[in-house]
């Protein structure tokens, strides 16, 4: 599902600042660049961004968010790492680069130097050039810890089904599928030549990933907040950030979250509750619909147990006694986790300890944020708000979807089967 519009005025504003800001930066004064990387850094935060798409001017604002919100962090012991694809023609514009912000000490601004340029012929949603740019990042840039932030379209758990094969530039078919369509999975790569849009389901970006690789990762993109895809990655990051609902197309103000993200133990709380105020009182006095939800991915497998107890003799409930995080009747609609785990729980007469449940979301919870009303103008209750969202699973079906479903870690680990 794609970043919602907010407004065209918006974007024109944000695009035409960040071409000032980009032309302010090439003056004619030499650069002078910070003190060589040390050997190890405390902390390298790492932005994989599926960008050569309708986004791409998001993109550009974005970059220039982050470098405005680096300029008062300590980078003698941080990096800030962005790879992004640049739409064109895989033989001419289309580029895949891994940048690195680089402090100009002559001015103390900030600037994107080029770290390393990949083939622009492999979809950035391909799982193994995920691979390739998390092994290349760590090995160039040695840290204690790792934060990943992925930027693009995003739909949840479902999949993409697409094939990964980048076309030779021959053809000029018009693109497969609409990036908008209701299929879930992260990513949307198009091809120079607009021939395959394609995507990268989450069992695919989970097996790209290193075990124990990553401090956060964070999905910068819609509906990715679903219990089924944090399961799918609670052995590659102690913490999971995410959005449940979707996400206006400035997404994340990089400006103010960076400053909490660039430290040895990064505040994921304030940069959370940065995103939940920019959009709550940059856009006073009628603020915009936003969620987000971080999650202590230690304390998972409690909230699993609890899951197997409340599922061992499932019971689909009705989907109007739930909160609905979708819009526009998707293939599979996706409704509040802790919402349907308890109602489906109380149907099937599996009687669950309440306290033991209140314990286990806390301990599970850092923080979550919802603003009053959802992207469907509905109240969103706060007693009712977990942050997370799931798929209403009936175990009757046999379709694509359901038999997808079924291959999750999620599934596996608490659905009677």
């Amino acid at each position: 599902m794609k970043r919602t519009v907010l407004s065209f005025t918006t974007i024109i504003v944000s695009v035409l600042l960040t071409a000032t800001l980009i032309s302010c930066s090439k003056n004619d004064e030499p650069v002078v660049p910070e003190s060589p990387v040390p050997e190890e850094l405390e902390n390298v935060v790492l932005v994989y961004a599926a960008s050569g798409n309708d986004l791409y001017s998001n993109m550009l604002a974005d970059k220039a968010e982050m470098l405005r919100g680096l300029k008062d962090t300590d980078t003698s012991k941080s990096r800030l790492l962005l790879f992004e694809t640049i739409p064109g023609n895989a033989g001419s514009g289309r580029q895949a680069i891994l940048w690195e912000a680089v402090r100009n000490k002559k001015d103390n601004s900030f600037y994107f130097k080029e770290l390393k340029s990949f083939s622009a012929d492999v979809f950035t949603t391909d799982p193994q050039r995920l691979s390739e740019v998390v092994a290349y990042a760590k090995e160039m840039r040695k840290a204690d810890t790792y934060g990943l932030i992925f930027w693009s379209h995003g739909g949840g758990w479902e999949p993409g089904n697409s094939e990964h094969t980048y076309p030779d530039d021959s053809s000029n078919q018009p693109v497969a599928g609409d990036i908008a369509d209701p299929d879930y999975w992260w990513g949307v790569d198009i091809s120079g030549d607009n021939v395959v849009s394609d995507k990268m389901n989450i069992d695919e970006l989970a097996s790209a990933l290193p075990d124990d690789g990553f401090h956060f990762i964070w999905f910068d993109c819609c509906y990715m907040s679903s219990i089924e895809v944090a399961y799918q990655l609670r052995n590659k990051t102690d913490f999971f950030v995410a959005y449940p609902t979707e996400i206006y197309n400035p997404g994340l103000n990089y400006e103010t979250a960076i400053p909490y993200l660039m430290n040895r133990n990064p505040d994921l709380e304030g940069a959370a509750r940065s995103l939940y105020d920019y959009y709550t009182y940059f856009f006073s006095p009628e603020p915009a619909a936003v969620t987000v939800g971080v999650f202590d991915m230690s304390r998972i497998e409690e909230i699993a147990r609890i899951a197997r107890q409340a599922f061992s003799s499932f019971v689909a409930p009705p989907s109007s006694e739930l909160i609905c995080y979708s819009r526009r009747g998707l293939s599979a609609n996706l409704y509040d986790f802790r919402q349907y785990m308890s109602r489906g729980a109380d149907i099937a007469g599996n009687i669950i300890d309440t306290e033991s449940i209140e314990k286990a979301f806390t301990d599970f919870t850092v923080c979550k944020f919802a603003s009053e009303r959802d992207f469907n103008n509905k109240l969103i209750p706060s007693d009712g708000f977990s942050g997370l969202s799931t798929y209403i699973y009936r175990d009757n079906t046999h379709t694509s979807l359901s038999d997808y479903y079924r291959r999750l870690d999620w599934f596996n680990a608490v659905y009677p089967h």
